[in-house]
């Protein structure tokens, strides 16, 4: 199985043209998608949707993700094999929360040329010219140094997903919003006192917010909870968290400390 993370779209054809590469190599490959529409040029986000979904797929499933904003420069193509799965995509932080979970057996720079789609390679479409051939060679059974020099897991880039205590109450970034506009944060494995109270602090703004099981325990305002995936979530019923926090991926919120029974904050900082 060969796994699709990216953030072209669905109104381009940049999907369907890495897919047809993938296809030349191995046209037996069951190529899925976690999302042909991840947010634009958003690293966090992309990394968000990969790490809550890898685990989900069968054993030696392919990950290729081209969320890559640096496409073009000095980044680089990698590849990576951990304890259960292979990932393909840029050194720009996406790949580093699942990788790091998984178990990080090896990575290898794709830096072969050879094993490019041509000599000539564009330098906006890595996508296809890089990196689909190159997770497609691996589905193959094509070994991993075919494609590169190997590399140290201390020279990947990773995602500043920090949390800390501050007065009371934990600061963490919010780590993705969804189409719904729920606001998680990078706390996981987080319980919260069905009922309590606490303020959320958005820079010199406060909210106050009620912790909830469901959706409907919070009618009258702003929720938080543990979401699907076991992250801590603001959110607000039938309407949009983000829109009220004015919050994106990677801003900071504050949030009582008095609320949580537990929790285990991501510290994978650059």
């Amino acid at each position: 199985m060969l796994a699709v993370l990216t953030d072209f779209g669905i109104s381009d054809n940049y999907n369907a043209v890495m897919e047809a590469v993938i296809r030349r190599v191995n046209r037996d490959v069951d190529v899925v998608y976690i999302s042909p529409n991840s947010k634009n040029f958003n690293v966090i986000a992309g990394a968000y949707l990969l790490y809550t979904a890898y685990r989900y797929f069968r054993k030696y499933t392919t990950f290729l993700v081209v969320v890559d904003p640096g496409v073009g420069t000095k980044r680089r193509p990698l590849a990576v094999r951990t304890r259960n799965y292979y990932f393909v995509g840029p050194d720009n932080g996406v790949l580093y929360p699942a990788i790091r979970e998984d178990g990080i057996l090896r990575i290898h720079s794709i830096d072969n040329e050879r094993v490019y789609l041509s000599k000539e390679i564009s330098n906006t479409f890595h996508g296809r010219d890089i990196f689909s051939i190159s997770a497609a060679l691996l589905t193959r059974g094509v070994p991993m140094e075919t494609l590169g020099a190997k590399i140290d897991e201390s020279e990947l880039v990773k995602l500043n997903l920090e949390s800390r205590r501050e007065d009371g109450m934990i600061c963490s970034k919010v780590f993705f919003v969804d189409h719904f506009g729920n606001v998680a944060l990078s706390l996981r494995d987080a319980r919260v006192k069905f009922g309590g109270r606490a303020k959320i602090k958005v820079g010199d703004r406060t909210f106050t917010g009620v912790g909830a099981r469901t959706f409907q325990d919070g009618e009258n305002g702003l929720i938080i909870y543990r979401n699907g995936y076991g992250f801590l979530e603001l959110g607000l019923n039938k309407a949009d968290a983000s829109v009220v926090l004015n919050v994106k991926e990677g801003d900071d919120v504050c949030i009582e400390e008095s609320i949580l029974e537990d929790f285990s904050p991501f510290t994978w900082a650059t």
